[in-house]
């Protein structure tokens, strides 16, 4: 449905005066109601995240969570108690619930925990572990080159309880990113992802079409076999994908890390073998 207003005159203004001589701009201000939603709860204030992909909605005794992308409601979350006016701050995820009659403010973290499938991508570590480890690197990114060790350090440390999925997520800065994430994936149709990928982070400062081809060689790899999946329309169309993966979980920079679907906010080995432990007691307890 669409509604049309009237034309509104608008004179120009110069500084803090109206000039009187100068014509008038008309201007037609149209609307669209787009969609009706039905919500679970009274609405009582409204706030929409910083990066505009999810509003959440105040109730008497609920907070619905509505995904501007997916276009419906993802969740709604129990209240114990009643409140006024909610704002969302971005930079910490926490929602700050106000309940006037009390003069009372909550504080509320919020923490998405996504749902994210192994696809394609090959595993690292053994296949079937509770808890994985999910990254999405770039292969020529310093950064990358620095974790890439404290992930292979994370595995080893739960040896059949933790698994690493990479996902491709070369940036356009880094010219031979992308060409090193296709050697992989060629290399993983061979049985040597992880080898193949050991060199590529080693020598991550001197990548080129070159050396990249000189791994896969030391590697013993069918070079001529090697050079077909390179030029795969599958092994491109599996970047692709992880790199639009990526974007649905808003990832905007690497390394980005996720431990059973909860982003990792520190790269550390000890903070990541922290999250590996929490992940392990809750498994445990769901199966008591």
């Amino acid at each position: 449905m669409k509604f049309f207003s009237k034309t509104i005159g608008v004179g120009i203004v110069a500084g803090a005066m109206i000039c009187s001589a100068c014509p008038v701009v008309s201007a037609t201000v149209e609307s669209e109601i787009v969609k009706n939603i039905s919500l679970p709860d009274t609405p009582k204030d409204i706030t929409l995240s910083p990066d505009g992909t999810t509003v959440y909605i105040l109730g008497e005794r609920t907070i619905t969570v509505y995904s501007l992308t997916e276009n419906s409601i993802v969740e709604t979350i129990p209240l114990e108690k009643s409140f006024s006016r909610i704002v969302f701050h971005g930079e910490t995820d926490r929602l700050f619930l106000i309940d006037e009659k009390s003069k009372e403010m909550t504080v509320m973290h919020i923490e998405h925990i996504y749902d994210i499938p192994a696809g394609d991508s090959p595993v690292i570590g053994s296949p079937d572990t509770p808890v994985t480890v999910v990254a999405f690197l770039d292969i020529q990114c310093p950064y990358c080159g620095r974790v890439y060790p404290v992930l292979q350090q994370l595995i080893n440390k739960y040896p059949g309880k933790a698994r690493l999925i990479i996902k491709q997520f070369p940036l356009r800065m880094h010219r031979y990113a992308e060409p090193a994430a296709r050697a992989a994936l060629a290399a993983s149709r061979q049985g040597k992802y992880k080898e193949m990928l050991d060199r590529l982070f080693q020598n991550y400062k001197t990548l080129n079409e070159k050396s990249i081809d000189s791994y896969a060689q030391e590697l013993g790899l069918d070079m001529e076999q090697y050079q077909k999946d390179l030029k795969d329309p599958a092994v491109q169309a599996q970047i692709r994908n992880d790199m639009q993966l990526g974007r649905t979980l808003k990832v905007r920079g690497v390394p980005a890390l996720f431990i059973n679907g909860r982003q990792a906010a520190n790269r550390s080995l000890a903070s990541l073998s922290a999250m590996v432990d929490t992940e392990l007691e809750k498994k445990s307890s769901e199966s008591k």
